[in-house]
């Protein structure tokens, strides 16, 4: 009973965390931070981490002398005669026991490389989740504002279903009182269900960009999941500077270094491979013989008596220790550890190439996002400009319309300029905003 309460209480909390996510409107810092820590990605390269970490604590184990253990039971039945030594062998058991263990002395400093190896990749990794952070900041500042846009959209749909929906509902009755012909009626007849298409459109355009930026967040889906609105400023800092420390904070760049040193090591590894290898053993053993039937005795010439020769005496007289120093000198290994040193050093070149090109590849990247902030901010104004003047010559339009001055050609024709507008000046607004947020992640804003 009390799990089952448990339990209950359980899914309740759940359900309450949930409807608290779900009731609230997200903004976009939100977003951001919540996907930097439960992204699948995220996730899945905090284990790839966790996994690195591992192999750290193997590389330090190298170090450490290694301990084994082992111990044999044999029986042997039937009788049987041993020819060497002319003498009948009964039926019996007998048990060994050895404990070992060995001590790499010298192996050309590979253990120290592969160790040092170990924690650069551990590094790497901590790295790569920064940058996906880096990356989803931008997908989720993408899928946000294009959530926000297509919000306005839907306003601007919904505003022309209005607009067509009043002027077919005064032309409808013109036409019933025989004022108009009836195709003034079909022509905004037709216009009121492409209207009506678009805002649909719109609609599950909404919807659909709704769910993408949660997919973004994490594995956990939110009902009645929405956003906060964010207020674009007219004009966005563009006081920064492109510095040799800008560069060098870059996730992507401090992986190629990370990733240029694991080269290195490679290399250092790879030359370990002429060295001797020099190794410490050691071995402890006993064992126990013991004849089917018989007691465990054996004759003393000394004494001209038997005494007991049981298991615990046979360990303790049988005990044998061993020390060895083993040294293994390479020769010829079919040119495989030159060719292994060669191919090492052909890896670094590629690494040092790849530093230079993604290292120039990432400054014409922040060169070209500035001049995009430019250009977008041009566009803006422009776009601002023109959907109010176009809204200003509509509203006349819509005036001299409404006196019955002009037909619906030249009226249908202003209010799908206006719309062409009000959507290309929604689109530069958030192209604008856009193009500042990936300025700011590139400088660390």
């Amino acid at each position: 009973m009390k799990n089952i309460l448990k339990y209950l209480i359980f899914s309740f909390l759940i359900i309450v965390s949930n409807n608290l996510h779900s009731q609230k409107k997200w903004t976009l810092e939100e977003c951001i931070s919540y996907a930097k820590e439960n992204n699948v990605e995220v996730i899945k390269q905090k284990i790839r981490t966790e996994i690195l970490v591992s192999d750290t604590k193997i590389s330090k184990g190298n170090f450490l002398p290694d301990a084994n253990f082992n111990a044999s039971q044999n029986l042997s039945l039937g009788n049987s005669f041993n020819v060497s030594t002319n003498v009948g062998q009964r039926e019996s058991s007998s048990n060994s026991f050895s404990l070992s263990s060995s001590l790499n002395i010298f192996n050309g400093f590979s253990d120290k490389y592969k160790l040092q190896k170990s924690k650069l990749e551990e590094s790497k990794s901590e790295i790569e989740i920064e940058k996906i952070r880096f990356d989803l900041a931008l997908n989720i500042t993408n899928k946000f504002l294009q959530v926000l846009f297509n919000k306005e959209i839907f306003l601007v749909t919904k505003q022309q279903v209005d607009i067509s929906k009043q002027n077919y509902d005064r032309l409808k009755k013109l036409y019933e009182k025989a004022l108009i012909g009836k195709r003034e009626v079909l022509e905004i007849e037709s216009t009121l269900s492409s209207d009506q298409k678009e805002k649909n459109i719109a609609k599950n355009n909404v919807q659909n960009s709704l769910i993408e930026l949660q997919e973004l967040l994490g594995i956990q889906q939110f009902i009645n999941f929405d956003i906060e609105e964010i207020k674009i400023k007219n004009s966005l800092n563009k006081d920064i500077k492109l510095t040799e420390d800008v560069i060098d904070r870059n996730p992507e760049i401090v992986s190629l270094k990370i990733n240029l040193e694991l080269r290195k090591k490679d290399i250092k590894i790879s030359k370990a491979s002429f060295y001797p290898r020099i190794n410490l053993n050691y071995s402890y053993s006993s064992n126990y013989f013991h004849i089917l039937g018989q007691e465990d005795l054996v004759f003393n010439q000394e004494t001209n008596q038997t005494e007991p020769n049981g298991f615990w005496v046979q360990l303790n007289n049988n005990r044998t220790h061993y020390i060895g120093l083993s040294a293994v000198f390479p020769i010829f290994n079919r040119f495989s550890t030159i060719e292994n040193n060669k191919k090492a050093k052909e890896e670094l070149k590629i690494s040092e190439i790849d530093l230079k090109n993604k290292r120039q590849v990432l400054i014409n990247k922040m060169k070209i996002a500035y001049n995009d902030v430019n250009t977008a901010e041009s566009n803006l104004k422009a776009a601002k400009i023109a959907f109010k003047t176009q809204k200003q010559a509509f509203d006349i339009v819509q005036k001299q319309y409404l006196l019955g001055n002009i037909d619906n050609y030249e009226f249908l024709e202003s209010k799908t300029k206006l719309t062409r507008n009000n959507s290309e000046y929604i689109k530069a607004k958030y192209e604008y905003f856009f193009k500042g947020k990936i300025l700011d992640f590139y400088f660390f804003k």
